[in-house]
């Protein structure tokens, strides 16, 4: 196996054992619950990953498509989502390739907004992937359709606080089920106030079952950070009408002043 494979490998298995939360879950199905009725409704998931979100709502008895750049990450997925009739998951690049169309709730979850995979060499920029993100939603919806989005946001004080951070830290660590084992190392960034872009970059370092040790490193990282009244704008621009926001997974109310950073969840129907 080369070292590409065995570091991708590596993030998603360790990522999965990582990335354990469930209260968001609960959130989505609740909010699911309480604004949708009728038949089994047909629900899109953005970048699926290992299958966290779209599984669950899959047994809850929804109709669930998911999709996902990474294959790493998809194998996950498609092991959980074994035996369960009412999902189906493939391969595809949310930006580059089309959602398809006539669903009932898009999902855009997972802090997935926030996290876009970018690429500088593209020239794209990261706002106007964000905003694409919200225009191919509504275009895959059904008349009446909803978005569901979750994801981090962040003031100006917090955003600064947070992302002009220095010094070397890792945010996981562990072994995958090949027996390699390793740690993330992120050095930091640098976030400007005026563009609301972050920039930073790090690598993993890695050894493997035979005791090879290597570092894969990652391309630098770049996150443009919204405000809210910009997701909201972009909302109504692609015809979508804010029906509830909510603040860190209760029936709290999101205001566009909030001082800190929180976790916003943007319910909007299709226009």
């Amino acid at each position: 196996m080369n070292r590409d494979f065995i570091a991708k490998h590596w993030y998603a298995s360790v990522y999965e054992q990582f990335e354990n939360q469930t209260d968001d879950v609960e959130f989505l199905l609740d909010v699911l619950h309480k604004n949708i009725t009728g038949e089994a409704q047909k629900i899109l998931e953005v970048a699926c990953g290992g299958g966290r979100i779209c599984v669950p709502l899959a047994q809850a008895g929804y109709i669930v498509t998911g999709f996902d750049a990474d294959e790493h990450m998809l194998l996950r997925c498609y092991s959980r989502m074994r035996d369960i009739p009412n999902i189906r998951c493939y391969q595809a690049d949310a930006l580059n390739t089309d959602w398809g169309v006539g669903f009932d709730v898009v999902v855009m979850a997972g802090n997935i907004f926030m996290n876009i995979e970018s690429d500088i060499e593209t020239g794209m920029d990261y706002a106007v992937m964000q905003e694409t993100f919200i225009r191919k939603a509504v275009a895959t919806l059904r008349p009446s359709g909803h978005l569901y989005m979750d994801y981090d946001q962040y003031s100006d004080a917090s955003a600064i606080k947070v992302f002009n951070e220095t010094g070397e830290y890792s945010y996981f660590s562990g072994a995958d089920d090949l027996g390699t084992s390793g740690r993330t190392v992120s050095y930091g960034g640098a976030y400007d106030p005026e563009t609301r872009v972050w920039a930073g970059i790090g690598h993993c370092e890695l050894t493997t079952n035979n005791g090879e040790r290597f570092i894969y490193s990652d391309k630098p990282r770049y996150k443009h950070i919204p405000a809210l009244n910009q997701v909201y704008g972009w909302l109504s621009g692609a015809g979508f009408i804010v029906d509830k926001t909510f603040k860190n997974y209760t029936d709290e109310p999101l205001s566009d002043q909030e001082p800190d950073f929180v976790r916003a969840t943007i319910w909007a129907r299709k226009g």
